[in-house]
């Protein structure tokens, strides 16, 4: 099975890489219900770039800030990519790519031992045809490699539910250390697995309370240092986002949300919309599933645990995502291969048959919500007129208002960026955000047309914070009305802005050059242009 293991994986590989070559970075829809973009992807490959050409491997940065609202191992991954491959979106996404399709490969052996190697690829397949799986994996998110990590830690535990084993062990140990340093408390999920699983399983089928004991502890001191080193060395930068904002605001708190939908209808609306026939397919299991359930078999407590303490975390944390649902994908494709009649000898080959159609229909329909999207192009509007203006090589600071851009042209090898935000009323940092107006690193208008006098200030606070660098000083501009966003461009005409339609009249009397970029955004262009000292550092076409 090991050949088999490898070609499945391989084959995987290579579907995810045709899509992560063909999407623009950050070009792609998290949620393709509420439309809603993949704006992190710009930003964790912002700071692996960053990490990479910088060197500083145990911070991540973003525009010269610290960025500790998350662990450091997608972004690990992404930085040593483009240090041997050279930057590019293939080697920002290459990482996760190569970990999903080596989860896939495990999915495939779990089903094959469980009923045949048909029903390995009846699961393999399930997966690679799901919208969520498919798109999440070829992009620079925390989420493939998370899951990727999930269903390595639950594969140990059904190779030995007694985790005897050396190879069990630390398979498990490891990977849910690698988790941890991924997405911090969604990490320790599989731990929450393991002890539910043992609570349910027959004595004899799980392991001793010892190992128990000794694999946890073994996942946290493994995942440990980081945490530990910054809690040394940025105590205050740490606790305030990681844990304050991230972790209790957003986890346990009543964040903003993108839609006004109760936690149950949000998550079953986007799981059922985007792969209908997984959850078809998986609810014509349950008969047999419950049945064995109620034998207590290892392999379904195992699969029953896993989805009940993922469904638990998706409900209780208070931040909806779509991407959460990504745990869950995998558990169905394994439900569905392991216990569904029509994965069972007699109709598997028709299973086969019919799941090629389904990927080929979804592959045909990319712009549906359930469709498989590996057209060439972006989502995001702004991301080729961005990258047309990177290609001018011209050296003046460029300001993009109300991040129109979703962030993409952090990831370009522009010589200035900064981003300005219409915001009518001052609002404090609270629970969902750091103190950046305190820094610096927000400033008003009136501050930054008068920088050098608040300067000194801003470098002084941000060294209270740990931060002994002025470059993330002034790296958002607020402004309270339209109008002042026009007074912000009448004062630097040596600057470039990229303006959304909306404040036409605003800048109306600018003396910059206006150049259409989309419908809704527009450039304007100094008349005194500033040649680049130096070549673009990598493409401008991410």
């Amino acid at each position: 099975m090991r050949r088999a293991f490898f070609a499945v994986a391989l084959l995987a590989l290579a579907c995810l890489l045709v899509r992560a070559a063909r999407v623009g970075l950050a070009g792609d829809y998290i949620d393709p219900i509420s439309k809603i973009t993949a704006q992190d992807e710009a930003l964790y490959s912002h700071s692996a770039m960053a990490m990479a050409r910088e060197g500083d491997w145990l911070t991540p940065r973003f525009m010269g800030r610290y960025a500790l609202y998350k662990p450091p191992l997608l972004i690990w991954g992404a930085a040593l990519s483009t240090k041997l491959l050279g930057v590019s979106r293939v080697a920002l996404r290459l990482p996760g790519m190569i970990l999903s399709a080596l989860a896939l490969g495990l999915l495939f052996l779990w089903a094959a031992e469980l009923a045949g190697w048909q029903a390995g690829v009846i699961a393999a397949a399930l997966l690679l045809s799901n919208h969520i799986w498919y798109s999440l994996s070829t992009l620079c998110l925390s989420d493939a490699f998370l899951v990727s990590f999930y269903v390595a830690a639950f594969y140990a535990l059904f190779s030995d539910p007694w985790l005897e084993s050396r190879a069990a062990l630390w398979g498990f140990a490891g990977s849910v250390a690698a988790a941890i340093l991924t997405k911090g408390i969604a990490g320790i999920l599989p731990l929450a697995v393991l002890g539910l699983y043992w609570i349910a399983a027959r004595p004899k089928e799980r392991p001793h309370f010892f190992r128990l004991v000794a694999v946890t502890a073994l996942a946290c001191a493994l995942a440990a240092p980081w945490f530990l080193y910054q809690l040394g060395m940025h105590y205050r930068w740490f606790w305030t986002e990681h844990i304050a904002v991230e972790i209790l605001g957003y986890g346990a708190g009543a964040p903003p949300q993108t839609s006004r939908e109760t936690q149950t209808s949000f998550y079953f609306m986007r799981l059922a919309v985007t792969d209908p026939l997984l959850l078809a397919a998986a609810f014509s299991a349950l008969p047999a599933y419950l049945a064995d359930l109620r034998r207590r078999t290892s392999a379904s407590i195992l699969v029953a645990a896993w989805m009940m303490v993922m469904v638990a975390a998706v409900l209780g944390w208070q931040y909806r995502n779509a991407s959460y649902l990504l745990p869950l994908i995998p558990a169905l494709a394994l439900l569905t291969a392991g216990w569904s009649p029509f994965a069972a000898p007699r109709y598997a080959r028709w299973m086969v048959v019919g799941l090629a159609a389904a990927f080929l229909v979804k592959a045909s329909s990319p712009t549906l919500p359930w469709g498989l999207n590996a057209q060439a192009g972006t989502v995001q509007p702004a991301a080729p007129p961005l990258s047309a203006y990177c290609e001018q090589g011209r050296g003046n600071p460029l300001i993009i208002f109300d991040i129109a851009d979703d962030l993409y042209a952090s990831a370009l090898p522009l010589p200035r960026l900064r981003y300005a935000a219409v915001v009518p009323i001052a609002l404090p940092a609270g629970p969902y955000g750091m103190p950046f107006p305190d820094m610096g690193i927000s400033v008003t208008v009136d501050q930054f047309n008068n920088l050098p006098r608040y300067e000194p200030e801003f470098r002084s606070r941000l060294q209270a914070w740990g931060l002994a660098s002025g470059v993330p000083i002034a790296t958002l501009i607020t402004a309270r009305s339209p109008e002042e966003a026009g007074a912000l461009v009448a004062a630097h005409p040596d600057t470039d802005f990229l303006v959304p339609a909306a404040y036409q009249a605003a800048v109306r009397s600018a003396l910059h050059e206006q150049v259409a970029a989309t419908p809704h955004l527009f450039f304007l262009l100094s008349r005194a242009r500033i040649p680049r000292t130096s070549p673009a550092a990598w493409t401008c076409r991410m």
